[in-house]
């Protein structure tokens, strides 16, 4: 038998099975259309699926302020980049440092002078008054960190949480200026656009980012799945409203019965096609016996599961293949260029390094010398662009008096009696502050700034041409998906 005839046959069976049992037809019809469903059904009746779905909600293209510092990541290293840029490198370092002399500390690895010594050493350089990174505290804060370092019973055992009001202190400080302001920043773009063309992207990534979940539900949308998506949400919204306790039972009984009516019932106009099973067992959580008890966080658990690996197996992969994916890189990669336009007009302060600190500067070090993050490359570039970006960190009051000096300002004469201009005041020109001898030839002055214009025309018109073959490129791949 050829494999048409075979094909045919195996149709005309399916065919006389569909016509045979019209019900089972119409269940399958939702998410047990699926060949896996059974195996999804029974594996997610287990007791791990909490902690399993408790591992996927977060999103490391949207870290918290605490899971940025505090945990394992390569995001990291651009944050660090960021706070050096905004001249607030100090209290990161501060932190990081008081975490790892606390870690010491309970783990009992050092004796109780050298425990001692360590915190004098961060305290003189970071709390003093004359320390070389002063964290701007109170001086009640300070005199209450040094007397827990140095107890007055004269111990050399200090409290192992003295910098506890001091940390957070520079911690509430972090998270109201510099946090926020490093989520709308080059840096934080640039690990964005890092991230979304990895391979270790993955679809709780999307879900609990705000901005690129708004591309996903429009491709949901175009793909007929958005009911898949508006149950996820909804049962987000429900979990979080059930740990965090922000309603009360009654209300969190009324909206899991509203999730229930609206996609797990038989007569739900989003019916999703859960199994009779699963659908008892959400009843039961819902209808406690107890009326002040309320359903529990785990009512929706299994649903969730089995809901999210359907979108994981069938949709994602198509997600990241769309057209509407490659729109999203390149909104981000469009933002990145608005920002780096924007650093280049405004100086960029940076706070040397210091080499002393107890241990976290070495793994400052460590974690950002794999991996040199793109703001670098920019940061340099513009850099060599303008010149008025400085690496020496003048505080404002500085900056406001040099550009008020303006270019005709005091200078010198030189002993062939020529008036020289003084360098540390023309901030915009590069040569000036490196070699007086440069600015005493006008012509090779001139050559100069000739030479820096045309090679910013150059690398401007090199950007030009790199966003035209892109959006081709994109235009190209949506016609060939409408032709399809």
């Amino acid at each position: 038998m050829s494999f048409f005839r075979r094909f045919s046959s195996s149709n005309k069976e399916k065919t006389r099975d569909r016509s045979q049992s019209r019900n089972r037809s119409e269940i399958l019809s939702g998410v047990q259309q699926w060949p896996y469903y059974r195996d999804l059904a029974i594996e997610s009746g287990h007791c791990t699926i909490p902690s399993e779905l408790a591992s996927l909600r977060h999103s490391r293209l949207n870290r918290s302020l605490y899971n940025l510092v505090y945990t394992p990541n390569d995001e990291l290293n651009y944050f660090i980049l960021y706070m050096e840029s905004c001249s607030l490198s100090s209290y990161l370092k501060f932190i990081l440092d008081v975490h790892v002399f606390e870690k010491l500390t309970r783990e009992s690895q050092t004796k109780n002078t050298d425990q001692q010594t360590s915190a004098l050493a961060l305290f003189h350089r970071y709390l003093s008054i004359d320390a070389n990174y002063l964290i701007p505290i109170d001086d009640e804060i300070r005199r209450t960190t040094l007397s827990l370092i140095c107890p007055s019973n004269n111990s050399t055992t200090p409290d192992p949480h003295c910098f506890r009001t001091a940390r957070e202190y520079a911690w509430s400080l972090i998270e109201q200026d510099a946090y926020p302001g490093y989520l709308s920043s080059a840096y934080h773009v640039n690990y964005q656009l890092k991230m979304l063309t990895s391979n270790e992207l993955q679809l709780h990534d999307i879900l609990y980012n705000n901005s690129s979940l708004a591309y996903f539900i429009e491709f949901s949308e175009q793909e007929k799945f958005i009911d898949l998506v508006r149950f996820w949400l909804a049962i987000e919204h429900f979990y979080q409203s059930t740990i965090n306790r922000m309603i009360d039972s009654q209300t969190l009984t009324e909206n899991a019965l509203n999730i229930y009516e609206q996609y797990i019932s038989l007569q739900a106009p989003a019916r999703l096609g859960f199994d009779d099973a699963i659908r008892a067992r959400v009843e039961c959580s819902i209808c406690q016996p107890e009326i002040d008890a309320g359903p529990s966080s785990d009512t929706f658990d299994q649903t969730a599961w089995i809901v999210y690996v359907i979108l994981q197996r069938e949709y994602f992969p198509r997600f990241l293949q769309s057209v509407i994916f490659y729109r999203h890189i390149s909104d981000l990669m469009l933002k990145l260029r608005n920002e780096d336009t924007a650093l280049t007009s405004r100086p960029i302060k940076t706070i040397e390094s210091d080499t002393t600190s107890i241990n976290s500067d070495n793994l400052i070090q460590t974690s950002s010398s794999p991996l040199l993050p793109p703001p670098t490359t920019t940061t340099q570039s513009n850099r060599q662009r303008n010149p008025s970006v400085s690496s020496s960190c003048p505080s404002i009051n500085q900056d406001v008096g040099i550009k008020s000096k303006g270019k005709f300002s005091m200078g010198y004469i030189d002993p062939l009696g020529r008036f020289i201009r003084d360098p540390d005041v023309d901030t915009y020109d590069s040569a000036l502050s490196s070699n007086r001898k440069t600015t005493s030839n006008p012509i090779q002055f001139i050559a100069n700034l000739v030479r820096n214009e045309q090679e910013e025309l150059a690398q401007e018109e090199a950007a030009a041409r790199f966003a035209e073959s892109f959006i081709n490129e994109i235009t190209n791949m949506t016609a060939n998906l409408d032709n399809q």
